[in-house]
Formats: C-alpha cells, sequence, structure tokens
C-alpha cells in the first residue's frame, strides 16, 4: 500500500486537485443561489408587506394598515421558518415512504453495486473506485430524493388553481368552507386530495383552521400553499370576503404558471443548445471508439488516463452545472 502511494504521488496529487476544485465550484455555486433566494425573499417580503414602499396611509385607516402588514409579515416569517425541514420530511414531500434507515440501505446498495462496477467490470484499481463509489452512493439516492420532490410539487402545483376555484364557487354558492376543503379532498387528483385529507385531519383533533393551513405549507413549500396559508390566516384574524380574495389568489397563480410557460418557452432554445454542447464530448468518443479503439484505449487502459478522464467528467459536470444556472429562470 505505501509503495503504490509512493509510485502514484503525481496521479493522487492531480486526482486531489481536480476533486478539490470542483468541490470549491459546487460550494460557490450553491452559496450565490442562497443568497441570491435569500435576496428575492426579502424584495417579496417588502412588496407584500408594504415596507419597502415608502407609502403612507392617512386618518383612522392607518391603524388598520399597519395590522395588516404586521399580521403578513408575521405570517411570512413562519413560512421562511418552516423551509428549514430536515431530511425526513423532504422525504414525505417527495411522497416516498421511506424512513432514515431505509435511505441509509439504499445508499449502501448503491455505493456497493457501484464499486464492483467500476473494480470488477471496468477493472479500475479499487482504491480509486473505492471513493467514486462511496460519492455516488451518496449522491444518486439524494438527487432520486430531489428530483421526486419536484415531481410531486409540480403535479400539486398544476392541481392547485383548480382546488382554489372549487373553494371560491363553494363559498359563493353559501356552503361552509368546511365543506369545499372535504370536496378538494374527494374530488381532485393526487397529490392534492391527500395534502388536503392531512388538512382536514388536523381540523378534526382540534387544530384551527390557519394552523392546518400553516402545516400544509410547510408540507408543500410552494410559493402557492404559503400564500393561502397567509391568505387564511390574514381572513380569520381581520375579516373579508373570502371569495374574493381566493378568486384573486387562484388568478395569481394561474398567471405565475402563465408566466412560467413563456419563461420555458423562450429558453428552450438555450436549453437545447447547452444539451448539445454537454453531449458532444461523449458523441465525439463513442465515435472515436468506434473508428479507432486504439487510439481511445490509451486513455482506458492506463492509470494516468483514467485520472485524465475521471478530471474531465468533473470539469463537464460543472460546466453543465454552470449552463443550467444560466438558463433556468425562476418565477
Amino acid at each position: 500500500m505505501f509503495d503504490f502511494v509512493q509510485s502514484n504521488q503525481a496521479v493522487l496529487l492531480q486526482a486531489a486537485i481536480f476533486l478539490s476544485v470542483f468541490v470549491l465550484v459546487v460550494a460557490l455555486m450553491l452559496g450565490s443561489s442562497e443568497t441570491a433566494n435569500e435576496s428575492r425573499l426579502k424584495k417579496r417580503m417588502n412588496r407584500v408587506s408594504g415596507s419597502g414602499g415608502g407609502r403612507v396611509v392617512p386618518g383612522a385607516d392607518a391603524i388598520d394598515a399597519e395590522l395588516r402588514r404586521r399580521q403578513i409579515r408575521s405570517a411570512m416569517k413562519d413560512g421562511k421558518k418552516g423551509k428549514n425541514t430536515n431530511f425526513q420530511t423532504q422525504l414525505k414531500q417527495a411522497g416516498l415512504s421511506w424512513s432514515k434507515k431505509t435511505f441509509v440501505l439504499v445508499c449502501l446498495g448503491t455505493a456497493l453495486s457501484a464499486f464492483f462496477g467500476l473494480a470488477i467490470v471496468a477493472q479500475i484499481n479499487p482504491i480509486i473506485a473505492a471513493p467514486i463509489a462511496a460519492v455516488l452512493g451518496l449522491a444518486l439516492p439524494y438527487f432520486y430524493v430531489v428530483r421526486a420532490t419536484k415531481r410531486r410539487l409540480k403535479k400539486f402545483s398544476d392541481e392547485f388553481p383548480a382546488a382554489l376555484d372549487i373553494i371560491v364557487r363553494g363559498v359563493s354558492a353559501g356552503l361552509p368552507l368546511s365543506e369545499c376543503l372535504k370536496t378538494i379532498a374527494n374530488e381532485t387528483k393526487e397529490p392534492v386530495c391527500s395534502e388536503f385529507q392531512m388538512l382536514l385531519n388536523d381540523q378534526s383533533v382540534g387544530m384551527p383552521l390557519e394552523k392546518a393551513a400553516h402545516r400544509l405549507a410547510l408540507r408543500v413549500p410552494l410559493a402557492e400553499t404559503s400564500f393561502f396559508a397567509i391568505v387564511l390566516a390574514v381572513q380569520s384574524r381581520s375579516g373579508g370576503s373570502l371569495s374574493e380574495i381566493l378568486n384573486n389568489l387562484s388568478l395569481v397563480v394561474r398567471g405565475r404558471k402563465m408566466l412560467d410557460a413563456q419563461i420555458k418557452t423562450m429558453s428552450s432554445e438555450a436549453k437545447m443548445s447547452g444539451q448539445m454542447i454537454g453531449a458532444m464530448p461523449m458523441l465525439v468518443a463513442a465515435a472515436l471508439f468506434y473508428l479507432s479503439p486504439e487510439y481511445i484505449n490509451v486513455l482506458l487502459g492506463t492509470r494516468m488516463g483514467q485520472v485524465i478522464l475521471g478530471g474531465c467528467a468533473l470539469w463537464m459536470f460543472t460546466g453543465i452545472m454552470v449552463m443550467k444556472k444560466m438558463i433556468n429562470f425562476d418565477v
């Protein structure tokens, strides 16, 4: 073992440099993303609460306006605190019935499969294959959970305006809000029906509607559910026409969806260009391997070539992530 390390110090040093630079780039990307999200959230809170507009409400209406601003501000602060969820909550948001123990077992199984595939099938040195398998064992299940969460939240976002319309029509017709919520839990599609069923279950044990809606916003971390919880909280404290408020909220949600569709249409060309650029090196390598296998075997059959391929894969992944951040826009 010691002789192997001495004889391959340059290779191990290059691999460590590649890995360090990759981790640094990913950390910078995640840090900038969190800073941008916090900045957008702060601007949105200022717009909703009216604290950044310098608006002065004259007369007796100033007290009511200030009270509403405080209520909205406190509700949005509660929603912001709820975003710091643990991993078990993230599994529930993905619609998975896994426990933490199940997730650890899935990670171990993925890591062992990757190790045997790299060490036995690809004939990579076990010392190099072990850390790669460990990274894959952690990354692949985590990205699966993230993808499942995004897919489930998108389904909820697509169906949520219909649920709001059910409440608006029911309240306008004179039905109590509880009956409208039962209709949503019984007649809408997943995952909206299951989430509203949980909201009804919270109410059945004596929880106030405001608190139950807040728990819904925690389980489904979307701007639409946060607005829904805020609307119910403000309406329960200050009164007002619930059907009119929810109708306006439904229009806002549908407008956000239309804007999101327009952004996806306008950025589709850039996304296709990024996909072509990301796929081009692999297509060229496959063509070279088919036309001249001995030219590629230098990279596959030697330790230095394997390190070079690993470094190229890291840099390609970094470039793809940078292009993805450049062409993805949040509504």
